[in-house]
This record gives structure tokens, sequence and C-alpha cells, in this order.
């Protein structure tokens, strides 16, 4: 019965019979026949040496040996016990040459099955056909063991056999879902197939076949074949979501499409599915030639195929052609984006990473159709206030843009066009025509008098902004200077941080000094005036130098004694005990921040200038979660000594302008400093009157660089608004009463009056009741129909994160019933699950009547 001694009652049953044998016998001899029909697969290694422990030899009889076991039973061995083991069934008395022993001895007989049901707790009567049939696979002790777990005592045929097949496909449990997923990952070749294989050797094919196709509804058929199989769930899938392909696609007969369409949409769902199903549907998409037919379909019918993965590469073909020759103004390009973004293979991180190019791209054709904006009649104050409301959105979306592009390993060559179209529009349309107007501002008024009224001045911020709280409130104050982070990068970090729990952000321009470089720029962030310049080009504020981190703290401590300066990372990696330690009665923090310009300023690195603000933008949000939770702050500037000018595209002849002569005291690609200068074409003369400082500073004009030191592309020391405005970030930490416990999400309700299903497919109108802000967050909900704790439906995951008016704020959702018998008016619920979190909450149940008449 087993290789191991599963059998214990069966030799203990032996044993008793050897027992009252000897009793009998005179010599204390005893014979014993055992004729086993069920001998195959059977290891008689253990009955063996159980019986030989208490002197019974096991001596195993053939169609050959008759005579050898006559002559040893009675001649040889006359006084020793045997079990004559026949592994087939007793011959007829007639035939059997053995008979005269076999009379004078006994035979054992046992009921195999009866005590296998006894053993697995099934009841014999009703099981007895089954585990006739499947006697093979109940011969190994481990697979019985993993059948008991499966089973189910009250169960019938059906559920046993699908006990016997989760065992030998090794699937995690009877549920078709996962018995059906363990056979399919292992291929469609059904000789190679490990899972059929073992269903072959140990079970019977063809049941699991009738199994198979009873449970996806498919009609019997001599030749059954995963291929079959597998086809109609991807037709059934593809059907459901693209309805259009249906004449296109083979015909393969079901009448439970919508079991195959939930089972599939749920495999999908799943990371580890789709790296199983990928290989299957892309061999099915060259079969059925679903490139071709999808190029047929509009593009919003692509969008709905959820099934294959060839549909995003036909969408993401029409999305570049649109961009590239059409335009995209009302053609609701990121309506398509959007849908597909929900799609099961639009959450592969490459695909992901393709359709967040093409929402930025989109964005970039937006900006480009809508028109330069007409700066000319506009006075400084506006100037920066159109870029700091309007124009730096482009130079973040373009960042953005070329950051996926080029850093994120895209593999799209055939993008490239659309990336070149678009670099050409920014660099020599929009960037040309803000710094046309900006060197007109220059030339009108700029040049002599830099500082705008009614603009925050970075020479006045530590007056207008660190002294006033120093002086009304003990608060500990820390000030970030990011070195080059630039407007565009500050507002994306201010939308992060505004993000927290708790958290108040604002987000304010502010005109850097100009020429705009590091060391004026850091100098003018410290307390007190700029004082000079020497030959070397430090810059003195109140007669110290405010070069290097700790002549920048002797400046604070001459204005808030209770000051301190620190590089970041060096501070961060002081640790708790240390980090408080030193700024224990420390009232103003500066803490210097180095990741742009770092890399910018270099030629070698200056490729990587996007790639870097990302990582300054990440960095410096893990570390006002630092600041704030190790370090208990509650108020937190983050500002730039300058921003930057970045140009893809290789800088022409007619940009550079020659070397700035003189006594140049600091000299780069848009800017010197120095007495006596020469103003070469294409050069700017300005006046540092406003520092107080008998110097001059030519700096370039438009988006020339000098025939200087340093890289090309990424440039900073000019006037242009990418260079000069940069951003002021006030972060508060809410504490108090004020201080919410956890984060306030948009509510979401179903927003239908009549909630009567009456067919298999259905609409729900979900809607969202708030507006996203910073005071509320997005909502993601997992949603599907219940009966009990039965799921009937397929199951939708939603985002509910629209900042639109509340005619905006709707979504319209299909939901797919399994075929099943439900009795009229019987209750199911809407389930709502929030998985925004880490983990899953129960949101909300919606009662629906079920009134299925089609069925």
């Amino acid at each position: 019965m087993g290789k191991q001694v599963e059998e214990l009652e069966l030799t203990a049953n032996l044993l008793e019979l050897f027992e009252q044998e000897k009793s009998r016998s005179p010599g204390n001899r005893a014979i014993v026949f055992w004729y086993d029909e069920d001998a195959e697969g059977r290891d008689l290694e253990e009955i063996r040496r159980a019986l030989e422990e208490h002197g019974i030899q096991v001596w195993e009889l053939t169609e050959n040996n008759a005579f050898q076991t006559k002559y040893r039973v009675e001649v040889e061995e006359k006084e020793t016990s045997f079990l004559i083991y026949a592994p087939f069934n007793r011959p007829p008395d007639r035939q059997n040459v053995l008979l005269d022993i076999l009379l004078y001895s006994a035979e054992f007989k046992t009921d195999e099955i009866a005590l296998l049901a006894g053993e697995l707790g099934l009841d014999s009567a009703l099981a007895r056909p089954f585990l006739q049939r499947y006697r093979v696979f109940f011969r190994e002790k481990r697979r019985k063991e993993k059948f008991r777990r499966f089973s189910r005592l009250q169960g019938d045929e059906r559920d046993w056999k699908a006990a016997v097949f989760a065992v030998l496909t090794q699937a995690k449990s009877t549920e078709p879902t996962d018995l059906v997923r363990s056979v399919l990952e292992r291929g469609l070749d059904e000789e190679e197939n490990e899972a059929l294989n073992q269903i072959r050797k140990f079970a019977h094919l063809e049941d699991f076949y009738d199994w198979l196709y009873a449970h996806f509804g498919l009609p019997g058929t001599d030749s059954p074949s995963l291929r079959e199989v597998f086809g109609t769930l991807v037709r059934c899938h593809a059907v459901t979501c693209t309805p259009e392909l249906e004449k296109d696609l083979p015909l393969l007969d079901t009448r439970m499409p919508n079991t195959c369409y939930v089972f599939l949409e749920d495999w999908l769902r799943e990371e580890s599915g789709r790296s199983v199903l990928r290989p299957l549907l892309k061999q099915l998409e060259a079969d059925w030639g679903l490139y071709g037919r999808l190029k047929k379909l509009s593009p919003d019918q692509v969008a709905d195929c959820r099934t294959f993965p060839v549909a995003d590469q036909v969408l993401i073909e029409y999305l570049n052609e649109m961009l590239l020759n059409h335009g995209a103004t009302g053609c609701g390009l990121q309506e398509m984006i959007d849908k597909r973004l929900t799609a099961p293979w639009a959450q592969e991180p490459r695909i992901r990473c393709v359709y967040r190019f093409f929402t930025h791209a989109l964005t970039m054709v937006l900006y480009k159709e809508e028109g330069q904006r007409d700066h000319r009649k506009m006075t400084g104050r506006d100037w920066v206030k159109a870029y700091s409301e309007h124009d730096y959105k482009i130079d973040q979306t373009y960042r953005k843009m070329m950051w996926i592009y080029s850093q994120a390993g895209m593999p799209e060559v055939f993008l490239s066009e659309l990336v070149d179209r678009l670099t050409q529009w920014y660099e020599e349309e929009f960037l040309s025509g803000l710094a046309g107007y900006t060197d007109q501002l220059m030339a009108g008024k700029l040049a002599a008098q830099w500082p705008i009224d009614g603009v925050l001045q970075q020479a006045r911020f530590f007056r207008e902004k660190i002294d006033p709280i120093v002086d009304r409130s003990p608060e500990r104050i820390f000030v970030i200077i990011s070195d080059a982070l630039r407007y565009e990068a500050g507002a994306e970090l201010s939308e992060n941080l505004g993000r927290r729990l708790n958290a108040e952000v604002s987000l304010e321009p502010m005109q850097a000094s100009l020429p705009s470089y590091t060391q004026l720029g850091m100098a003018a962030l410290l307390p007190g005036e700029v004082t000079d310049i020497d030959d070397q080009g430090t810059v003195f504020v109140e007669g110290i130098p405010a070069k290097g981190v700790s002549n920048r703290e002797k400046i604070l401590q001459k204005a808030v004694p209770e000051s301190s300066a620190f590089r970041l990372d060096d501070f961060i990696h002081l640790g708790k005990e240390k980090g408080l330690k030193a700024i224990k009665g420390q009232r103003v923090i500066y803490l210097y921040h180095n990741r742009i310009d770092a890399t910018g300023d270099q030629q070698v690195t200056e490729t990587y200038t996007f790639d870097d603000v990302q990582q300054a933008i990440d960095e410096l949000v893990r570390v006002v979660g630092k600041l704030t939770g190790t370090f208990s702050a509650k108020r937190i500037f983050i500002t730039a000594d300058h921003g930057f000018l970045y140009q893809h595209s290789a800088v022409q002849a007619d940009q550079l302008a020659e070397r700035v002569e003189g006594s140049v005291m600091e000299q780069h690609r848009r800017f010197a400093i120095g007495r006596e200068l020469t103003v070469p074409p294409g050069g700017q003369k300005v006046s540092l009157d406003y520092l107080n400082l008998d110097l001059e500073a030519v700096v370039a004009k438009g988006l020339n660089r000098f025939k200087a030191g340093g890289g090309m592309k990424f440039v900073h020391g000019g006037p242009m608004p990418q260079e000069a405005v940069v951003p002021v970030i006030q972060y508060r930490e809410i504490h108090g009463q004020a201080r919410k416990k956890e984060e306030q999400r948009v509510d979401v309700r179903v927003a239908m009056r009549s909630k009567v299903i009456t067919h298999y497919r259905f609409n729900v109108l979900f809607f969202q009741e708030q507006k996203v802000s910073q005071d509320l967050r997005p909502r993601h909900i997992r949603a599907a129909l219940y009966r009990g704790e039965e799921r009937i439906s397929n199951e939708v995951n939603l985002i509910f994160d629209s900042e639109q008016e509340a005619t905006e704020r709707h979504q319209e959702v299909t939901f797919t019933l399994i075929e099943g018998r439900y009795p009229l008016g019987e209750a199911c619920v809407l389930r709502m699950e929030d998985v925004t979190g880490s983990e899953t909450e129960l949101y909300e149940e919606e009662p629906f009547e079920l009134r299925v008449y089609d069925v």
C-alpha cells in the first residue's frame, strides 16, 4: 500500500493472521498466501522488515517460480514461516500449481479500499468507485497526507478529484483558480508540462480534462487540449474588454464566458501572473494576427483592450504619431493614457514609464499649441509672476520628460524624433522667447537696478523671513540651502512636502542676486550685508569671508549667537544623540545641500543634471522627515543660492560670446565680475550698486555662453528666470489641537438611485465627493460584488484623485458577474476596500439586489 508502512493496520493484520496459524500448527509454523491484485507501485520493504523481525520470511511469487517455491517451502525450509506474496490476482484452482500448499495454508485477504477510506476519513461506500479508480495515486504516503489536507470530508467525487489534481500539480489549494494556474504556468506543451505528466502518471488525464472543461463551460470533446482551454480564456477576456474584436478572433465555444473573463482578469492583475502569461499571450498574438487587427480599431477601443501586451505597442505608436504630426488639443489623448494606466500590462515598470513619458510629452505639446505668452507687455514684477505661476511648469514638464526618457532606460528608439522635436521647440522658441524679453527688461531697467519692487530679494531673506520668527517665537528654525535648486524643482518639492500629514507648506518666488552664482547667492542668504568681493572672488559679509561652512556659521552667530551651520549630509550622519547635542540651545540652524550643482558644474557629469534634480528632491523630502521626526523640527525653510539653465542640444557657434577681459575676479560661462570689464557682443553690463559694491559685472545675453571654463549644457550666472528666480519653501509642522491624527482622504460613494442588477454585465457610477487638496488626499479603492464571503464578480482598482469640479469627479466602471444561479431578489453587496496605505481596510458595503433574468 505504500513505500513505507502507511499500512500499520495491514502489517498488524498480517501478524495477527500468522499468530492464529501458528497456534493451530503443531510445529509453530505458518504459511500465508497473499494474492495482491493492487500490487502496482507497492513497496514491500517495510512489510518485509516487520515480518522478518518476527521470524517470517517473505517470498515473492512470480509467474515462473512456482516449482522453486514449492521446493523451498516443503523441502529446504520446512520449519520456516512464509508469507508467499503474489503481485497478481489469484489464478483459478485448476491452473494453480500451488493449490495443494494453499489448501493447508491460510490466505491473507483485505479490503484495501475500506482501509484507505477509513484512513482518509471518507465514507467507504460513497468513495469506493473513486478510490478504486485512483488507487495508484494513494500508494504514496506523502500524496495521501496532502490529499487529506486538501479534501473535504463532506465533499463529493468532484471535490476529491480536485484534491488529487491539486496534489499532483502542486497547487496552493483546490480552488479552480489556483489549480488551473498551476497547470498553465508550466506551459501549453502537453508533453513537456510536468503537471499534466504527474496527472497522467498517477491519476487519469481524461478526468482532469473533464473537470477543466466543465469548470469553464466548454463542451466535451474526444481530443481535449490545454491550448483550447487557454485560447477560450483569452478570447472571452478580449471580447469582454473589446467587443469589436469578437468577429476577428477564432470562435471558441463556452457557456461560461464571464467565468473565463474573471479568471484571466484576476490573474493578469498579479505581477507573477503577468510574467507567466506574457509568453503565452505573445504566441497567441502572433497566431491570431493581433497587431494588425488592433491597428484597425479606434485608439479608444485599443485603450480598452486589457488582454494583450501588443495593445500597448499599438497605442504608443498612435500617441507618438499624434504628437508628432497632428497635435493634441481636443483629441482626448490624456484620457486614453489614464484609461490605459489602469490596464494590467501598464503596471509593468517599462510600459508605465513610457506612458509617464507621454503624459509629459503631451503636456509639452499642449503648451506649444497654447502659443507663446505675450511677455512683451509685462513689467519686471509681472515677469517674475508669469514665471512663478506659469512658465516654470514648462521647465518642470520638460525636465521630467527628459529624465524619464534618458535616465529611466527607455529602449523606444522611435520616440527620439518626438524628443528632438519637443527639445527644439523648448530651446528655440520657449527659452529663446523668454530670453528675448529678459534681455529687453535688462536693457530697459534691470541692468541698472536689478532688484524688482514687490518681489522678495535674496539679500533680504534673513531679515524678512528669519528675523521676525526669532524675535517673536522660541521656535528653532532650520534653513536648508540646496545649491542650484531652481524654482520648478522647488515647486515639485513643495507639492511633495504638502502631502505629509500635519504639514503646512507655502512656496514663494525670490529674486536671486545677480550674477546668479554660488558664492554671491550663499552670502546673500546670510544675515547682514555683502561688503566686498576680493581679487580671488571671495565674497565678504560684514567683513567676514562667506566661503566655507565655518565662516558662514560665524556670520550667522554675529546676528543670532545661538546659531549653527552644517553640511546637510554631515549633520544627518551625526544621528539622533550627537545631532541633538550639536544643536542644543540653538535657534537657527543652516544646512547646506549640494546635489545638483556638484554634478551640473562638472563638464563630465553635466548630462546627469536632471537625474540629480530628481535625487535632490527625493533627498530633501527624506531630510524633512528626518528633521521633524528625529530632531522635532517645527519650522523649516528651503531655498537656493541660484537656479540654472540646461540645454540638451549642442550649443551653436552663434551662442558663444568672447571672454570678458579686464580685471576679472570671477568668470564662468554666463557671467564675469571685476573692474574695467569689456562687454563682448552677446554680453550685457550690469550694475552692482544694489550691493553697494564698487565693482562691475557682465552677464551673457539670451542663452549665450562666454568662452570661459565649465560645461556647456548646465549653466547659471545670468538673469534668466530659470537662473535668477529661486524658491522659498516654508514648511511648518502643525501641532497642538490643530494636529490631525490621521491623513484625511476624499470621500467616495456610489452615485446610483437604482441598485438592482439585471444583467451579467452592468455599470456602477462612483462619485468623488471632494476635490483633492493639501488637506484632502486621494483615495484608492478596490471594489467587487460579494454574496456573503463569495466574490461573484471581477475586481477593479480605482483611484480617486481628481482636482476638478463636481461634474468632472465621476467614474463609471463595468462589473461582470460570474455565471451562476442567482435567485430573483437575492441580496449582494458591492464591497469597497480602501487600499491607499499599506493595510487594506473595509471602506463601505453598498447593498444591491440580484434580478438577473438572462441566465
